[in-house]
């Protein structure tokens, strides 16, 4: 399943990758989920592809057909930005952090899924998964049962979330109250793989931030109403994910002077789709000088070949632009390139 783009990330991204396209991704370890857990089986599963320009929302259908287990992308990241890659056997862990780096976010497992989230989201889920998984052990029986019970999901394109939730709760008896406050919004078309019904109406609530609070109901709300409420522990409030520190000034193309994230980039790609790219996944805007490139003789859609191991982002800069005479610094948050002073 995937949402509609709400956060400007640019579309048409060729984001390269052999599957360890970036050394600082994300890693899982054999114990980060249960094991026999479908999450678990589906990151281990081995991938082989090879894609050219394919979006992100086609390219998560096809990790989760391979590793039978739901991949959503949050409807807050844009799921046409494009990704090319090869992967040889590679984890799907490994391939869905790339996926997860094109589009300026990364990886979360929530409800019984994987979850394209944007960046410093997976944090708060990993929260709220735990405090759910604690709340349905104390459902009482009969309600536990329904909530257990697993089954495909799909909704036709233009579908309203409030209305799928309201639905599914229908479907198992349940009362739900804060279903009126949830955001209106409209879902693309979506088929998922078999999840527990509880993880599935979870599931579309996590892409506003909400959760259902699966604790016992409040005196007089009868024996199957629950509440809908911020994610994390049951109860608490929202808690407000802090900006990213600002980054030091570079006046000139200079190693960094903390060299510790290193990257392993194997590309091919037109160039300012690339630099957006890399911008992107570095926390930086970029604002490119395509005037400027044109006066140099250079176009912005130039493919670039390249193929680096261990380097730092400085360095992955001076590769690309260098023997092109362009130039980079950066701007406070942002990336700025442009040809080089004759």
């Amino acid at each position: 399943m995937t949402g509609r783009a709400a956060n400007g990330f640019p579309t048409g991204l060729a984001l390269v990758a052999c599957a360890a396209c970036f050394a600082a991704r994300p890693q899982y370890a054999a114990d980060a989920v249960p094991a026999g857990d479908a999450v678990a089986r589906a990151l281990a599963t081995p991938v082989s592809a090879t894609w050219a320009g394919l979006p992100v929302r086609d390219a998560a259908t096809r990790l989760a057909d391979r590793g039978g287990c739901a991949v959503v992308i949050d409807r807050r990241l844009d799921p046409d930005t494009t990704i090319t890659l090869t992967a040889e056997d590679e984890p799907l862990a490994d391939v869905l952090a790339a996926l997860a780096a094109a589009t300026g976010g990364e990886v979360a497992t929530y409800a019984g899924h994987l979850r394209l989230v944007p960046r410093g989201h997976a944090a708060p889920l990993r929260a709220a998964d735990a405090a759910r998984t604690a709340e349905l052990k104390a459902v009482v029986a009969k309600v536990r049962s329904r909530l257990r019970a697993q089954a495909e999901a799909s909704w036709p394109d233009g579908a309203v979330p409030r209305d799928l939730v309201a639905a599914l709760a229908a479907d198992a008896g349940l009362a739900l109250t804060g279903l009126t406050d949830l955001p209106h919004d409209h879902f693309p078309a979506a088929t998922l793989p078999p999840l527990r019904h509880a993880d599935r109406i979870d599931l579309i609530l996590a892409h506003f931030d909400r959760r259902v609070a699966w604790r016992p109901p409040a005196a007089g709300k009868g024996d199957a109403a629950y509440e809908i409420v911020p994610l994390g522990p049951a109860g608490a409030t929202e808690t407000a994910i802090p900006a990213s520190p600002p980054r030091r000034r570079d006046d000139r193309p200079r190693p960094p002077a903390d060299a510790a994230a290193t990257y392993t980039l194997t590309v091919a790609a037109p160039l300012d789709e690339l630099l957006t790219t890399l911008a992107t996944r570095f926390g930086l805007v970029l604002e490119l000088d395509a005037a400027s490139l044109r006066q140099k003789g250079v176009a912005p859609g130039e493919i670039v070949r390249l193929n680096m191991r261990d380097a730092s982002r400085d360095q992955l800069l001076d590769a690309i632009l260098g023997p092109r005479g362009l130039t980079w610094r950066l701007e406070g948050r942002s990336l700025a390139v442009s040809a080089a002073a004759p």
